[in-house]
């Protein structure tokens, strides 16, 4: 199917007088986007369509409907991953703009109505926020967006809590999207057929005109056709009807209260392309950047066409360089001859043979690309029948779903990635491995994406009815705090704020490294709860949100630590896994300070432990149960009161376990009472493992796709759980994601 290409065009209609729209002028209120020249990769492809609709008189509000659009714009074309995750953040994060002005402003209260649509290959993503009107007109009829009027709407600017409608559609050449205020939704659908149905854009625009009649309304019409259809413009200016007056645009007043949006540190706004400010082209017409016509093939035959074609045009310029700088001889004295210059000549002598060899071994590299793909093709779909044929041999059928699953990899690594039969492929290895694995699969989204050099190692949630995430960064020294609701679910801000920082002064301590991360609850000896941060200086660093203020303790006895890796608390002691010293230091608490009793200086085994082998560790905040996290796989779960053995590893393999832990990383202890379990990330196998605390029984386990299909719990470096429902936030070494379970 050829590509389909946008040809767009806008009315702004008021009391039924059609607005004239200047050349460097744009209806306030609507955006259409072209990807910029720096854009993530998965959103080369994207083209952005939005109306935007706010609470009073559009001229009020244009200046701040224009930083919204921006907001918008920017963050979508920043972000990576699935379209609609990155649309959907970008709509979060305009809604929270809108919402702190109208919580922390006198001013006039704006709330709104978003539709967002993004138009990649032929496929329409159409995502509404509060009170919206979208038509999508075929050569059969008309989809209303939404298609019945809802029950209940948030309307933008209201609640962090936004309810997202979403659409999807493919598109037919032809197709038309008519984008509106919601002020004109009281009409009929069936009213707008002479506009959006068998019809062009010119024609549509024309009919619009007559059925919005003497209302008000901004719209924006988007025709999707292909490359037969190349006498169109990319951008259509209606022309007043004969017996109405255009008249000028209102010019925008910016609302007091509508402050420009700040830009995101170390970042630049794309700038966005709209009808009324478009690139200018040679002749001076501005026109809107069509959508590529060339479709991307993938065939060797397709590549070896290109090429030579390629190749024919250069020689055909070639020929008309040297005509020109060797033009044929005429009957000329010799002395009024001029010298010729053979530079040009000379290179291009050197060039031809270098670019002949380039095309050439682009052909044999793409019919390389082409012959592996088939290979991995066959070989996964041999994988899983017969995987499917070995019947009850389970660890037979999952090495042959592994095998299958490494093919793809490769496929999306080495040879070409976003293949559409490879990602079926991997689908169903992963979800028969899963059966056999009894697994649980959850869909992953980036939560927040940092910037290159950031190695993110611990996350940690914050207890309580206040919400927010704590993620210390070891690459660059920072421990962040990023503010949410109480759900976790929905930042209430656009950024991560950093609380802590190496080197930073806090009383008479000066902040060195900080090896771990946790949450203390209020007690006896402590008033406030607060992130509690344990510094390579010796010292207890904890900051309190509550006063936004942090204070250091130092330790008694820090001289003697050797690598500590990890810090716990218990009946509001601390104790620090210290696996040079072999020891887990026991610190009693005395007011905000701690001291070391010298008689009970660390917990003693009955047993060796093999400290100097673990990983990590957490204890049970109800009865000190202790867990032992080892770097090959193994587990023990310690009663310290008794300094018994409760359960280790085999226990768990002999109750429920399939498959080994390979290389885990991180443990920890969630939930109370009864209900407590133990967690276990395994970026080895690509697991997160829920063990029950007394018994050693598996309870669950976990596996989560990213948003390019990837497995991301391969790559985690430390995880938070929030229960009921469960929600895990991970984080990688630079991204924090969200899985939940589909």
């Amino acid at each position: 199917m050829p590509e389909l290409q946008a040809v767009t065009g806008q009315l702004y209609i008021v009391d039924g007088v059609m607005q004239t729209v200047e050349p460097q002028a744009a209806v306030p209120g609507i955006l259409v986007q072209p990807p910029p020249n720096k854009v993530q990769r998965s959103r080369s492809g994207d083209f952005l369509f939005i109306h935007l609709t706010l609470s009073g008189n559009p001229e009020e509000t244009a200046v701040l409907a224009q930083d919204l659009l921006d907001l918008i714009s920017q963050k979508f074309y920043a972000a990576s991953g699935s379209l609609t995750a990155a649309l959907r953040g970008a709509i979060m994060a305009a809604n929270q703009i809108l919402l702190r002005r109208n919580l922390t402003s006198k001013e006039t209260v704006r709330e709104g109505g978003l539709t967002c649509a993004v138009l990649r290959h032929g496929e329409l993503f159409t995502l509404q926020a509060g009170e919206t009107l979208a038509l999508l007109g075929h050569n059969f009829g008309i989809e209303r967006l939404p298609p019945r009027p809802l029950d209940h709407i948030t309307p933008l600017g209201r609640t962090s809590g936004l309810d997202i409608r979403y659409d999807h559609h493919r598109l037919q050449s032809g197709d038309l999207l008519l984008l509106a205020d919601p002020r004109i939704s009281h009409l009929p659908t069936d009213s707008f057929s002479h506009a959006l149905v068998d019809t062009d854009i010119e024609s549509g625009l024309d009919a619009l005109i007559d059925i919005v009649a003497d209302e008000s309304a901004r719209l924006l019409m988007i025709e999707f056709n292909d490359d037969s259809l190349l006498d169109l413009p990319d951008v259509v200016q209606p022309t007043p009807r004969e017996g109405r007056t255009a008249a000028p645009m209102p010019q925008p007043r910016r609302d007091p209260a509508a402050a420009p949006l700040p830009a995101t540190s170390g970042e630049r706004r794309p700038q966005p392309v709209r009808e009324g400010t478009p690139p200018p082209s040679k002749d001076g017409i501005r026109t809107l950047p069509a959508i590529d016509r060339q479709q991307v093939e993938t065939t060797a035959r397709r590549a070896g066409s290109q090429a030579a074609l390629g190749l024919s045009t250069f020689t055909a310029w070639l020929v008309d360089l040297l005509t020109r700088l060797r033009p044929p001889r005429t009957a000329v004295p010799a002395e009024e001859e001029e010298p010729v210059n053979w530079t040009w000549p000379v290179l291009i002598a050197i060039l031809i043979p270098v670019l002949i060899a380039v095309i050439v071994s682009g052909v044999y590299l793409e019919r390389g690309r082409v012959q592996r793909m088939a290979e991995i093709r066959t070989e996964m779909s041999q994988l899983i029948s017969l995987a499917d044929q070995v019947g009850a041999d389970s660890a037979q059928a999952r090495q042959y779903y592994s095998d299958a699953l490494t093919l793809a990899v490769e496929a999306e690594t080495d040879v070409r990635p976003g293949d559409e039969t490879v990602a079926q492929l991997r689908a169903i290895a992963r979800e028969r491995l899963d059966v056999l694995d009894d697994v649980t699969r959850l869909a992953a989204r980036p939560f927040y994406e940092f910037s290159e050099g950031t190695a993110l190692t611990h996350v940690v949630l914050r207890d309580g009815f206040n919400g927010g995430i704590f993620m210390l960064d070891k690459g660059n020294g920072l421990v962040y705090e990023y503010e949410t609701d109480e759900s976790y679910l929905n930042p209430l801000t656009l950024e991560p704020q950093a609380r802590v920082f190496d080197g930073q002064a806090v009383g008479n301590q000066v902040v060195g490294s900080i090896i771990d991360i946790f949450w203390r609850p209020a007690g006896n000896a402590v008033s406030r709860d607060g992130l509690a941060m344990l510094d390579s200086n010796g010292a207890l660093l904890t900051y309190q949100p509550s006063l936004d203020s942090t204070f250091a303790v130092p330790l008694d006895l820090a001289s003697t630590w050797q690598a500590p890796i990890a810090i716990a608390t218990f009946d509001e002691r601390l104790y620090i896994l210290d696996i040079g010293a072999r020891a887990i230091w026991k610190y009693f608490p005395q007011g905000d300070d701690f001291t070391a009793n010298a008689d009970d200086r660390n917990i003693v085994f009955t047993d060796d432990p093999e400290l100097n082998q673990v990983i990590d560790f957490d204890i049970f905040s109800q009865d000190g149960g202790l867990v032992l996290l080892y770097r090959d796989g193994r587990m023990r779960y310690y009663d310290t009161r008794s300094s018994r053995l409760v359960w280790d590893e085999s226990d768990v393999l002999a109750n429920g376990l399939q498959t080994p832990l390979v290389a885990p990383t991180t443990v920890e202890i969630v939930g109370r009472g009864l209900n407590a379990s133990i967690f276990v990330a395994d970026p080895g196998s690509g697991r997160i493992v829920q063990i029950s605390r007394p018994t050693g029984q598996v309870l669950a386990q976990y596996r989560a796709t990213g948003p390019n299909g990837e497995e991301l719990f391969n790559q985690i470096t430390d995880f938070a759980i929030a229960e009921t429902p469960l929600r895990v936030f991970v984080t990688t070494e630079q991204t924090l994601y969200l899985a939940v379970q589909e």
